[in-house]
């Protein structure tokens, strides 16, 4: 699934983005962030656990753990700040 990136937590490695149907994904880093506000990533975010997100807008990978997915901005912005 695709989605943009909605906010950043670069403190906690953490990154919420949303997809076309305004539902959003929190992802925790597990390695190194190469990301903004506004990069495109695309990832299998169906299930919990560690994934490959594609950062489509940049290239390349990273290594992402799903914390949490089909919540609202609102919701998935909370939850970043205390991963």
């Amino acid at each position: 699934m695709k989605g943009t990136i909605v906010a950043i937590n670069r403190q906690l490695g953490a990154v919420v983005a949303e997809t076309p149907d305004h539902k959003c994904v929190v992802l925790e880093t597990l390695g190194r962030l190469n990301a903004d506000v506004g990069d495109q990533i695309e990832g299998d975010w169906a299930d919990p656990g560690a994934k490959l997100i594609d950062n489509i807008t940049r290239g390349g990978q990273m290594q992402m753990n799903l914390q949490d997915n089909n919540i609202t901005r609102s919701e998935a912005v909370g939850r970043m700040t205390v991963l």
